[in-house]
């Protein structure tokens, strides 16, 4: 497949899912699958997903904060509680083979 094409793909799916995932979660549903149907192992897939998903969560959180619709003291305490488990689960995730 041509090189441009893999491109306009990887484009609307990252559209799509960033709405998605603002709006509901769950886009990654949508971005792993076209990863590794470009070629990419699932260890790289899921790398570069979260990469996306970083920046794309950065951008909500401002977006949203600008617009007043966040409850910043509500999400500072649920961070407390999901950071060491995000980080548990990172570990893990690392430690599980392709195979």
């Amino acid at each position: 497949m041509p090189e441009y094409i893999e491109l306009l793909i990887l484009f609307g799916v990252g559209i799509l899912t960033g709405v998605i995932n603002v709006m509901a979660g769950g886009g990654s549903s949508l971005t792993l699958p076209a990863l590794i149907f470009l070629g990419l192992d699932s260890a790289a897939a899921n790398g570069t997903n979260r990469v996306g998903i970083l920046i794309q969560s950065l951008f909500a959180t401002l977006s949203f904060r600008k617009e007043k619709v966040s409850e910043i003291n509500l999400s500072l305490k649920l961070a407390a509680l999901t950071i060491p488990g995000a980080v548990l689960g990172a570990l893990l995730a690392v430690r599980i083979s392709d195979r």
